[in-house]
């Protein structure tokens, strides 16, 4: 195939998470003839990996080492300029720091950053709250593009300077229902009784998603409702997994509860409960919620980030305030008690999950971006801060284009 359009993908790294399984789809759902697609991992390999490797043209994997890592920025500048793409297309924080900096400096064409995002973690303090402010705040004056995956983040955004994010929803790729058999084995797999009512939360182990919220929920309907069963697929951090073991303990529901970690069957264990969770105290735009509207499952949600633009409240599911473990639990009872409620609000979860949210529409969106016309080359732009290897050297560059060229 000759003439192909030239497209970078730079991330940070290819591990499991919603964005990153985002880009694959994207990938690979892109026109082969017309795109090739290079994908740059910055901090070193993961478990995507290989899915990366069978689908882009070509992955270059890098090792970058803190955030000032000026051999990793430099590497990553020759293989742009070596690769000569028309566009470059970073996603995440620190890969539209990086990368698209890199690509600007590089004089690609048109460099397009994604924000995935609120950017609110609890552990965060004020000092890198502020850090990731400003430097947000840098990344969208030499972007040409800036796009998010929903309104929310791109209201946020705007308070960095992204006055003109486009917004590119998640896109899911359609499949059928798991049939009876394979319900029927993951119950057995799991030990819960054929009668038993599932509630499912496919999530991350993270402070972020607020499972102690979910916990102390699922306590109360078990009060009344005893024959429920939780269950919980997902990776994360090891200290807050044993916090939430020990309070699954305290509050006696252990027993009922299932940690399952990492599954690659996310799907087939969103089908085979009766209601899925989500309890975050952020998201962007949560691609368990799509999956679970795409298995005809209703939600129980807080209402943060992008969730309300997936889920109107009483249509597709509903949405509760963060933190508030009384009315989660009481929406979960809700539907626990009336199943054809239950029932209508996932088949009208599935029908606009299917209009509204396919990956066909989000490819297309995106690479009407990639075809519209070229931002200028980059000329004569003042660098105001020379890094300090060119510092030493006593090379001081009079523009950015000097100072690529010279890298």
């Amino acid at each position: 195939m000759q003439n192909r359009t030239e497209i970078v993908y730079v991330i940070p790294r290819p591990e499991i998470g919603g964005a990153e399984k985002q880009l694959l789809r994207l990938i690979e759902h892109l026109d082969q003839r017309r795109y090739r697609s290079t994908v740059i991992c910055l901090d070193g390999g993961g478990t995507l990996l290989p899915d990366y490797v069978a689908i882009a043209d070509d992955v270059i994997v890098l090792d970058r080492q803190g955030l000032f890592d000026f051999r990793t920025f430099i590497d990553l500048l020759s293989h742009i300029r070596h690769i000569k793409p028309t566009t470059v297309h970073t996603t995440l924080y620190i890969a539209n720091l990086f990368g698209g900096w890199a690509a600007k400096l590089a004089g690609v064409p048109r460099v397009v950053v994604s924000q995935r995002g609120l950017g609110i973690d609890p552990r965060h303090g004020k000092l890198k709250r502020v850090v990731h402010a400003i430097f947000n705040g840098f990344i969208g004056t030499f972007a040409d593009v800036r796009t998010v995956n929903s309104r929310a983040i791109a209201d946020r955004m705007a308070d960095h300077g992204w006055t003109d994010c486009q917004v590119i929803y998640n896109g899911i790729l359609d499949r059928p229902v798991p049939d009876r058999g394979r319900l029927d084995a993951l119950r057995q797999e799991f030990e819960i009784p054929s009668e038993s009512t599932i509630l499912t939360a496919v999530s991350r182990i993270d402070p972020k998603k607020d499972l102690a919220t979910m916990l102390k929920a699922f306590d109360q309907v078990r009060d009344q409702h005893p024959d429920t069963y939780l269950l919980v697929a997902g990776g994360g951090f090891t200290d807050y997994h044993q916090d939430l073991v020990q309070l699954a303990h305290r509050l006696d529901i252990i027993d009922h509860l299932r940690f399952l970690g990492f599954r690659d069957d996310a799907s087939d264990l969103l089908a085979l409960g009766d209601i899925s969770l989500l309890s975050s105290v952020t998201e962007g735009l949560p691609n368990a919620i799509l999956e679970s509207m795409l298995m005809a499952r209703p939600v129980v949600a807080t209402a943060v980030g992008g969730v309300p633009e997936l889920v109107e409240d009483g249509v597709e599911g509903y949405l509760v305030p963060k933190g508030d473990s009384c009315s989660f639990a009481s929406r979960i009872c809700d539907l626990i008690e009336n199943p054809v409620r239950r029932e209508s609000m996932g088949i009208l979860g599935r029908a606009r999950a299917l209009s509204e949210f396919s990956i066909q529409k989000t490819v297309a969106r995106t690479t009407d971006i990639y075809l519209r016309r070229p931002s200028p080359q980059i000329e004569n732009i003042a660098y105001p801060v020379h890094p300090a290897e060119t510092a030493a050297s006593g090379f001081h560059p009079s523009s950015i284009q000097e100072w690529a060229q010279s890298a």
